[in-house]
This record gives structure tokens, sequence and C-alpha cells, in this order.
């Protein structure tokens, strides 16, 4: 992947906390969206790197408890505060402070076009891995069938 390509970078880290269903844009944007409230939401009160990132996280990690299962598939919940982390910290470190220059009010602004792009990235994750799942169950068949 490019250095360039933080938007796609972020719907792969958020494929791995919790794999949308369906199609439509609230379910397959939330974690994006959530965490532009994050920070969003604070109204101007400027915090630390630090403080962005476990501000992020902890939305984060309360979302996928609130989401149900008709919304997403969260694959493991073992460390999923690991995954939190290092979502958070990619989204402070290149979306925030690198897209947007560290300004809230740009990340504001700049939030539905960034939000349909982490929604394309991440419906072309989910093909890839549906594809590349089901590839291999062909795979594994051929291989029964040969035996």
């Amino acid at each position: 992947m490019n250095e360039s390509d933080k938007i796609c970078h972020l719907a792969e880290l958020g494929f791995k906390i919790a794999q949308p269903k369906g199609y439509k844009p609230h379910a397959v944007e939330r974690l994006f969206r959530e965490s532009v409230k994050a920070i969003t939401e604070l109204r101007g009160v400027d915090l630390s790197k630090c403080d962005y990132r476990a501000t992020v996280s902890g939305r984060i990690q309360k979302t996928i408890d609130r989401m149900g299962d008709d919304q997403a598939f969260v694959p493991e919940r073992m460390g999923l505060d690991a995954k939190a982390d290092e979502f958070a910290d990619y989204f402070v470190e290149k979306i925030l402070n690198g897209i947007c220059e560290g300004k809230p009010g740009r990340l504001k602004k700049m939030s539905n076009s960034l939000a349909d792009g982490f929604y394309s990235a991440t419906l072309s994750i989910r093909r890839r891995y549906w594809d590349e799942k089901n590839s291999n169950k062909k795979n594994q068949a051929e291989m029964e069938e040969i035996r």
C-alpha cells in the first residue's frame, strides 16, 4: 500500500475491528463517523495527541459494544482494545494531523468526503476478503476431489 493511501489503510484497520453487514452507509462508515464525532464534539478543546487517541479509541470500543449483530460482525473480541488503539492512533496521526493539519474544524468540513472514501474502501476490502475466502474453499474442495 502506498503511504498516500490513508483512507484505504484506515478502512483496513477498521475491517479488522468490525466487518459491516449490508451496504447501508451508516453501518459501513460507522467507525469513521464515530471517530470524527469523538474529536469534533470536544468543541474546540485543544488536547494532546495522546488524549485525542484515547478519546477516539474509547469511542470506537464503546461503539463496538453498541453495534448490534445486524450491523456488523466482530471477528475477535480478544485484543479489541489494542485494535481500537491502533485505529485511533492512525486516525489522529494521518487523518486529523495529516490530511486535516491538526484542525478539528477542517476534519468536520471534510468528513463527508472522507467518509465516502472510507465507504468505498471498506466495500472493496470486503469484496476482496470474500473473493479470497471463496477461492480458498473452491481450492479446498478441488483438493478433496483429487483424494
